[in-house]
């Protein structure tokens, strides 16, 4: 467990620093860009979540899960995964490339001045399928200093031709999409220089039939994943305005500190699955994980809450100050979709890939039906609570089928309580500065008090140091 807190603190190190720039980016945005402009590249991305999920058909995930298995020829294994991703992905980009026209006016219905970025991000398809494939490879062969170098490089690569195109060229969104793909290709070349050793002239029908049948069954997960992140977007786009996408874009960039701890738990979590399920006090140690990353959760998203006015000041201006609303809403589907990975634990386990499709398309069902109820009702503000409300499904969904098969008992009322407590930040949100931070201290020592009762600090440790 110890090795796993280390690799977490230098993976979360590295996606610190990319996140960090990025909030730190938004001010460039909304001081150059429009908001019709930064609505337009979230659509853009909106619309590249799903063709990457098209891309690769996640057969990363299924290579990563025999990695470790015995029996396996790793250079095989790796090989077949490789060339199966580079096929499927430039036979995608072939595909939208030939349809680009019809996608970009009649479905997204941008404007023509945005042709070139959507174009440009098309040929980032193969560059990102196969820059995930090789840092995956690279997390697996436990390279965690490695990895964070070629990420570094990437994420500086990429703020610097962006700021250069956005602010010196004034060549607008074009230059966040160049800078995509031009660190992505860079950084796919460093991986690949790592991981060359397991690549060679080998191909495996067994292997790739294998992954394939272990990762196809997700797909519809993380189709629904899309949907929940990026659906609402959408319709926001097209039926209320890109000015508005504008500013909901805004709120769900801040509200993405939370990918600071999910990138590098996401990182070391499934190589240490399963490489330790098969321990007697497996169910012991994810327990106790579980109620620090709470723990961690909660003190963020009160935090990023009750002073996300401020913060929107700060970074942004008053035409965004709408964004705080949905931060404050956005922390809920945020917490509850990191922890994903603790209830989903006993069907990956056991290769039931199936109950993690399931839970994410009922989920994403019930989404969808409320936000084509609601939307038009409550507008934008409907489009976070729809998407907590799916997560919050999902997540119960996916522990009661995993309790069924490991021996773990969750402490989900710390999760009700988080949800109370976001709500009443949310009625505090136009409240005096000094009554919030009163709430805030208030809500820390609560959690301190619970934290020191419930959790034995000592026996913690030392199991973290085994």
């Amino acid at each position: 467990m110890w090795r796993f807190l280390k690799d977490f603190l230098i993976y979360g190190f590295t996606s610190i620093i990319g996140k960090v720039a990025a909030v730190f980016l938004i001010p460039i945005y909304t001081s150059i860009l429009t908001k019709e402009e930064y609505g337009a590249m979230a659509l853009i991305m909106s619309c590249y979540g799903i063709i990457d999920i098209i891309a690769n058909l996640n057969i990363h995930s299924g290579i990563a899960r025999d990695y470790y298995e015995e029996g396996i020829n790793r250079k095989k294994l790796c090989s077949t995964g490789f060339y199966s991703i580079l096929c499927v992905s430039f036979i995608t980009t072939i595909i939208l490339y030939l349809f680009r026209e019809p996608i970009f006016f009649h479905l997204l219905g941008l404007k023509e001045e945005f042709y070139s970025s959507f174009i440009i991000m098309l040929y980032t398809i193969p560059v990102t399928c196969l820059h995930t494939y090789f840092a995956i490879l690279t997390r697996y062969k436990r390279k965690p200093i490695l990895y964070s170098i070629g990420t570094i490089i990437s994420t500086v690569l990429s703020i610097g031709i962006t700021i250069c195109g956005i602010v010196y060229l004034r060549a607008g969104i074009i230059s966040y999409f160049v800078a995509s793909f031009v660190s992505g290709l860079l950084s796919t070349l460093y991986f690949y220089s790592l991981n060359k050793d397991y690549i060679g002239i080998l191909y495996s029908r067994k292997y790739i039939k294998r992954a394939l049948k272990f990762s196809l069954p997700t797909l519809p997960a993380i189709l629904a994943g899309w949907i929940d992140n990026s659906l609402g977007q959408v319709l926001i786009g097209k039926y209320i305005s890109l000015s508005v996408l504008g500013v909901y874009s805004i709120a769900l960039s801040l509200s993405s500190v939370f990918t600071l701890i999910t990138t590098a738990f996401m990182n070391v979590w499934t190589p240490f699955l399963y490489e330790n399920y098969k321990k007697e006090n497996f169910g012991k140690i994810i327990n106790k994980l579980f109620v620090l990353f709470c723990t961690f959760l909660i003190i963020i998203s009160i935090t990023l809450s009750l002073f996300s006015r401020e913060i929107i000041c700060l970074l942004t201006n008053p035409g965004y100050i709408d964004a705080s609303k949905y931060i404050t809403l956005l922390c809920i589907p945020m917490c509850f979709y990191l922890l994903f990975p603790f209830v989903s634990s006993g069907v990956s386990i056991y290769r039931e890939t199936k109950y993690i499709g399931a839970s994410y398309v009922l989920g994403s069902v019930l989404n969808l039906c409320a936000l084509f109820i609601t939307i038009r009702i409550y507008g934008v503000v409907a489009v976070p609570i729809c998407l907590g409300l799916s997560r919050i499904f999902t997540y119960f969904y996916l522990y009661r089928k995993s309790k069924q098969r490991i021996n773990y008992n969750l402490p989900n009322f710390i999760l009700i309580s988080f949800v109370f407590i976001q709500l009443v930040c949310f009625t505090l949100l136009d409240a005096d500065t000094y009554i919030r931070l009163l709430f805030a201290i208030a809500t820390f020592i609560l959690i301190t008090l619970y934290i020191s009762k419930s959790v034995n600090i000592k026996n913690l440790f030392q199991t973290i140091r085994r």
